[in-house]
């Protein structure tokens, strides 16, 4: 599951164009995962909020911060591209976790490109999987 988020100053970014990176991003990893695997949040932080270098930042800024927890992106792979080219222009870092810590709705995920993930991505949810309870 990744977790994008987009801190950005207000009105930074206007509703199209948020709605807009959530389709381009969504669509870049459902090319690997389950459309409902995929988080994005804006948040808008209020001016004297975001401070870089101890002093505050100026006019516009967006900021992206990406939690990589479903998947995990080989070093030279070409599929972090396909998110850099979104986020590129923006300041941005990507955290990969353990795929061992994470749950959704309590079940274990099954591995990408498996069939029970294919069950998964048709139900749109998660759903109980044969194999799941010996993990």
């Amino acid at each position: 599951m990744p977790i994008l988020q987009f801190y950005t100053s207000p009105s930074q970014l206007t509703a199209a164009e948020k709605g807009e990176l959530v389709k381009t991003i969504t669509e870049r990893y459902t090319q690997r995962l389950p459309a409902f695997f995929v988080n994005i949040m804006f948040n808008e932080l209020p001016h004297g909020s975001f401070f870089v270098g101890g002093k505050p930042t100026d006019g516009k800024f967006v900021r992206v911060t990406v939690d990589h927890i479903a998947i995990n992106w080989e070093k030279g792979g070409g599929e972090a591209e396909g998110v850099f080219g979104v986020v590129g222009g923006w300041e941005f870092h990507i955290t990969e976790s353990n795929r061992d810590y994470w749950r959704i709705q309590s079940l274990v995920p099954p591995e990408a490109g498996s069939e029970a993930l294919k069950t998964w991505v048709e139900a749109g949810k998660a759903v109980p999987w044969e194999g799941m309870e010996k993990l």
